[in-house]
């Protein structure tokens, strides 16, 4: 047996009542390219019934027939409200679920941008403005996304998902621009032997956000394959090759700490056991700077 989905047929008309057909024709034009014309009820009502019509086993699956039916709903909820789609809030995105029921709202937004979405670099207003907005609503990445594309006035899609990557792996101000450290490079292969490649818990648990995700995976990848030049495994499977490289990074980098470790220890060593004798001058005093090198006084300069 059939599960119906309980579709709210008279909610769906209502959004096609009374509508303004210069907005509707403008509408479709710029926001709806893939749609020709307003569809009549016939070829609506085809449309719910294919979507009552299946039976989706796994939650989150998107078909055909539910593109076709979220198309309608955007389109009749822009046509009620005299709103373009990309400037549909959250309030009227969730309004948009509710008629759908099939998704939430971030899901039912994000599968009707994704048609329109194609990658852009980021602007420097955008930049600006992801920064303000994220200090006003920290994390609400859709609602972000939204805002962003009103105010900077894009042509182009914003995704939720787009802003995150772009504060976490750019914009934070926490993030480390600077070399890395061995230390850190041997932390991270030890959190990589011990956790896996988890790179999102590694950078927020270990790393404190101050190393991106991206970076830590490819600061990984970049010494794992430097380490497989250097030893030339050959034909070793995957996985015992990368455990192989794994522990040999960590045996590399631990080395090379304890060396400079003692090193430095050594050095500090020969300084504590010099006597120095600082002396306060005047300038009037001096006339010349010089050194004592191998037992021989040697001018620096003229004062």
């Amino acid at each position: 047996m059939i599960k119906k989905t309980s579709i709210d047929r008279k909610a769906i008309y209502d959004l096609f009542q009374n509508i303004d057909l210069l907005f509707a024709q403008s509408l479709l034009t710029s926001s709806f390219p893939f749609m020709h014309c307003i569809p009549d009820q016939p070829q609506i009502e085809n449309i719910l019934n294919r979507v009552d019509a299946e039976s989706v086993q796994n939650k989150g699956i998107w078909t055909e027939a539910q593109d076709q039916y979220l198309k309608i709903i955007v389109l009749g909820t822009c046509l009620k409200t005299r709103t373009r789609p990309f400037d549909l809030s959250t309030l009227q995105w969730d309004q948009i679920s509710r008629i759908f029921k099939l998704h939430n709202w971030k899901a039912c937004r994000n599968r009707w941008l994704n048609e329109k979405h194609k990658k852009v670099n980021w602007t420097p207003q955008e930049d600006q403005m992801l920064v303000q907005l994220q200090s006003l609503h920290p994390n609400k990445w859709c609602e972000i996304a939204i805002e962003l594309m009103k105010i900077c006035q894009t042509p182009y899609i914003r995704l939720g998902k787009q802003c995150r990557d772009r504060w976490v792996n750019k914009l934070d101000p926490k993030i480390l621009n600077i070399p890395w450290y061995k230390e850190e490079e041997l932390r991270l292969f030890q959190e990589v032997k011990k956790r896996g490649k988890r790179w999102a818990d590694i950078s927020a648990q270990v790393f404190k956000f101050r190393r991106t995700e991206n970076t830590i995976k490819n600061r990984f990848y970049n010494l794992l394959k430097q380490e497989e030049n250097r030893q030339r495994l050959g034909r070793v499977p995957k996985e015992e090759r990368d455990i192989l490289l794994i522990d040999s990074v960590i045996e590399t980098l631990t080395r090379d700490l304890n060396k400079y470790d003692k090193s430095t220890s050594q050095n500090e060593v020969k300084v504590d056991n010099k006597n120095f004798k600082f002396l306060e001058l005047d300038q009037s005093d001096l006339d010349e700077i010089v050194i004592i090198k191998h037992k021989k006084i040697e001018k620096i300069e003229n004062l």
